[in-house]
């Protein structure tokens, strides 16, 4: 007969199973302590007297015969109120919010009156004036001149809306670049009036 690892692994696998069944099933008692065998004789005094001691055997036999009821041990319910960790806010002492603080709501007003006001100024100065100055100058100058005023008028039109209404005045940064920006756009429509 050839030996297989398939014959080889039901060939332990059965072992281990005899072996489990058998110390599962296997007498309990002789696994006593050495002088559960001895009997211990009750002590009497001169005018108690004691029940007689059992013996370890006896108790064990008692113990086995014993049916644990378990619906004896149910321990009551205790009601365990959580306890409240949040904390609760007060409303006397929550900062309001300032008039300069910039909201997301007030952030889309003015990201809204900025893009309309581009709009209407794309469409009054470079639409519009572009045909009123192609009546009496060339093409390149008109688009120039057009161009450029839309350049001041919507740099003027960011600083009412972000400078003025939504307080970056005060920012140094904001100003500078807004000034500079303003400066540009009048060199160029001084070079767009004299162009040709």
């Amino acid at each position: 007969m050839k030996l297989n690892i398939k014959n080889f692994a039901i060939v332990v696998l059965v072992i281990s199973i005899a072996g489990t069944v058998g110390f599962t099933f296997k007498d309990k008692s002789s696994i006593a302590p050495a002088d559960s065998n001895k009997k211990t004789a009750p002590v009497q005094t001169s005018n108690v007297q004691t029940p007689p001691v059992q013996t370890t055997d006896t108790a064990l036999q008692q113990n086995r015969n014993l049916q644990i009821d378990t619906s004896a041990n149910k321990t009551p319910v205790q009601n365990v109120t959580p306890v409240d960790t949040v904390r609760k806010i007060d409303t006397a002492s929550v900062d309001s919010i300032s008039e300069t603080t910039l909201t997301n709501t007030k952030l889309f007003i003015y990201i809204i009156l900025s893009v309309l006001g581009l709009a209407l100024f794309f469409y009054v100065f470079v639409t519009s004036l572009f045909k009123t100055f192609h009546k009496k100058k060339s093409t390149r100058q008109s688009l120039l001149l057009s161009w450029n005023l839309f350049f001041i008028v919507a740099i003027l039109w960011i600083f009412i809306i972000w400078g003025l209404v939504a307080g970056f005045w005060t920012s140094a940064s904001f100003t500078i670049i807004v000034i500079f920006l303003f400066i540009i756009s009048l060199i160029m429509t001084i070079i767009a009036v004299k162009s040709k």
